[in-house]
């Protein structure tokens, strides 16, 4: 995590952000801090060769599934109870329910082979953990709040491999992957961006792994979550006054898709802050009838 841009752009967005806003980035500053401590380890990775790497992305794989990283448990374990302290005492919880975080044994709760699993099936293993830690909707300590800091906890341990992994392809073998899946991790993609195509080997648009942070072009009329490549069927929407931060919408599958217009943004960008600022879009997408996932069969031609 490139720490200056990121410290950069956030603060200029909190130039003119307000109350939750101001105060979600003010958090997430805190929180991308400690997660840049923790990716500036020295841990080894072996990437795939470049050949098996370009036959992996031509038959729909993702890198990781031909060498995935190791998690350490003992330091993983410990980036998640770090976190954790810190959403205990930054987010805002309630005294019990920062008490119930804190109190999370996560060295009894993760091990090695849990944590394989969580590079290619986070969902599976916050699931897991939580079923193990009694998280439960309505208690202290809830599902969403525990897997917020497993997921925050893993990305530090997965964006070094990712881009270990990536630097394997030529710059065209990177276009071979189409999906909206990342060609890393398999994590679907959290949004994308519009513009600066110097920058994104070529595409115009471009998809954004929240998890590990790999990017790739993705085609200008294509669904991300179904497919689907009928103009008729796709459109942007966004809110009165802010044209750079658009949803793009599906009426095939009825999923959605965060954005960033580069042009109309007018400014530097940072993938981990837009990530941050185009947030509360999602629950104007569900406002609205569209889910983040979609209802169609996924893949569609």
């Amino acid at each position: 995590m490139n720490m200056d841009l990121v410290s950069r752009v956030a603060d200029a967005y909190l130039q003119t952000a307000e109350g939750s806003d101001a105060a979600r980035l003010h958090f997430l500053e805190g929180l991308w801090e400690i997660q840049s401590h923790m990716e500036s380890a020295d841990r080894h990775y072996d990437p795939p060769d470049a050949e098996a790497a370009r036959d992996a992305l031509v038959s729909g794989q993702p890198l990781f599934l031909l060498s995935a990283p190791v998690v350490p448990t003992a330091e993983y374990a410990e980036a998640a109870s770090r976190i954790a302290c810190y959403v205990s005492e930054a987010a805002g919880l309630s005294d019990a329910q920062a008490d119930a975080l804190r109190g999370v044994d996560f060295a009894g709760a993760v091990d090695a082979e849990r944590l394989a699993g969580a590079v290619l099936s986070p969902n599976a293993f916050v699931a897991e953990v939580a079923n193990d830690v009694s998280a439960q909707v309505g208690d202290d300590l809830t599902p969403a709040t525990l897997a917020f800091v497993l997921i925050s906890a893993l990305a530090p341990f997965l964006t070094g491999p990712s881009k270990s992994a990536r630097e394997t392809l030529g710059e065209s073998d990177g276009q071979l992957w189409t999906a909206g899946q990342c060609p890393v991790c398999g994590s679907p993609a959290s949004m994308g961006r519009m513009g600066e195509s110097s920058q994104l080997q070529g595409a115009e648009r471009a998809l954004w792994c929240g998890l590990c942070h790999a990017e790739w072009g993705y085609e200008r009329i294509r669904c991300v979550r179904c497919g689907c490549r009928n103009s008729d069927r796709l459109r942007y929407s966004h809110l009165e006054g802010d044209p750079a931060h658009r949803l793009h919408l599906c009426e095939e599958c009825h999923g959605y898709t965060r954005f960033v217009f580069v042009d109309d943004l007018g400014k530097s960008v940072s993938m981990v802050v837009e990530d941050a600022v185009t947030a509360t879009l999602d629950a104007v997408a569900l406002a609205m009838g569209y889910t983040a996932t979609g209802d169609a069969v996924k893949g569609r031609a």
